[in-house]
């Protein structure tokens, strides 16, 4: 697993650091756990040329902040209750603590961005306006399809991922072109990415999600997997009544069995390979440097989660999560 790397965490600490306890609190709540692939992302980026290290590692800081406050905003619009086998921050803190604190994690971001080159600053806000907008699309969108889908998953996930990679071709001032092939790596690995975490949502495991599974389902959202599995299945308009109606769990566990019958994993993982090897192609466009061997090991962990994705394994482990999650919600921890 990729984490957040000891420079990186020590711009975080430095810059997060509150003098009031409880701000502090629920400051550290927000930075807990996280593979920290999207700052890992910049200060790979940035080796492909001279630049300023501190720089490098304060919007690397800045782009792992922002990917934060989405989520801390995404528990709330959700109602999830579980993040990184954690309670979710609203569920310990309260909603408008949460909200306020996703707040104070972009401003802050945008406070380390205040010194770096000006083309940093839009690259990152126009991915902000990019991410709130996939939001609105995806909440009042209507039927979906696998076009939407793939507008919504760049908008939400692969949109941050390119303007990392594209914020290191910047601060060590890659050409235009250059810039754009790092750009499109990300964009690829954004979308296999997010898709291996639908598939993962759908198929595999709680504990390798650190958060429950099938949730997307029970929100109502319709994933690539699910896509796949209506444009099969013989009582397809059958089921899209019962997804709009709100799926019953016996109904969710009998809409996996019938996804993974017609094959809905297979082609689902394989979206996801095909994603990175365009993502591979884009890189192999650019001039040779070591830094690609480590980027090539990246974008293949990313896919490492399709090989231990067995729902049966380690049943023990999800139940336990399962049971862990709801008991320490219920121990003055409820969401409010």
């Amino acid at each position: 697993m990729i984490l957040v790397g000891s420079e990186i965490q020590a711009v975080l600490s430095k810059t997060l650091w509150a003098a009031e306890p409880t701000l502090n609190s629920i400051l550290n709540h927000a930075l807990a756990g996280g593979k920290g692939l999207r700052p890992t992302l910049v200060l790979l980026c940035a080796r492909f040329g001279m630049h300023d290290t501190l720089e490098v590692r304060q919007v690397a800081a800045a782009i792992e902040l922002i990917h934060l406050a989405s989520l801390i905003h995404d528990d709330v619009l959700d109602g999830a209750t579980i993040r990184r086998n954690l309670p979710a921050l609203h569920c310990v803190y309260g909603t408008v603590p949460a909200i306020l604190t996703g707040d104070y994690l972009f401003a802050t971001a945008f406070n380390l961005l205040t010194d770096s080159k000006k083309a940093v600053l839009k690259t990152v806000t126009e991915a902000i306006r990019s991410m709130c907008s996939g939001e609105i699309r995806q909440l009042t969108s209507g039927s979906p399809n696998v076009e939407a889908y793939f507008n919504y998953i760049g908008q939400k996930t692969a949109v941050l991922f390119s303007a990392a990679c594209r914020c290191g071709a910047i601060l060590c001032r890659l050409k235009r072109s250059q810039q754009i092939n790092l750009a499109r790596f990300g964009w690829h690995l954004g979308l296999a990415y997010q898709i291996i975490d639908d598939y993962l949502d759908l198929f595999g495991s709680p504990r390798l999600m650190g958060k429950p599974n099938r949730q997307d389902l029970t929100r109502g959202i319709i994933t690539l997997p699910v896509l796949r599995f209506l444009e099969r299945a013989p009582n397809a308009e059958d089921w899209q009544v019962k997804i709009q109606r709100g799926l019953k769990p016996a109904e969710i566990e009998e809409l996996v069995r019938a996804a993974r019958e017609l094959n809905c994993d297979i082609e689902t993982a394989d979206v996801a390979r095909e994603q990175v090897t365009l993502a591979l192609e884009a890189l192999d466009r650019l001039p040779p440097n070591p830094v690609q061997e480590e980027l090539v090991l990246l974008a293949l962990k990313i896919l490492s989660p399709l090989n231990h994705a067995d729902p049966a394994e380690e049943p023990a482990e999800e139940e336990e999560l399962l049971r862990k999650g709801p008991g320490l919600l219920e121990n003055n921890l409820t969401c409010r």
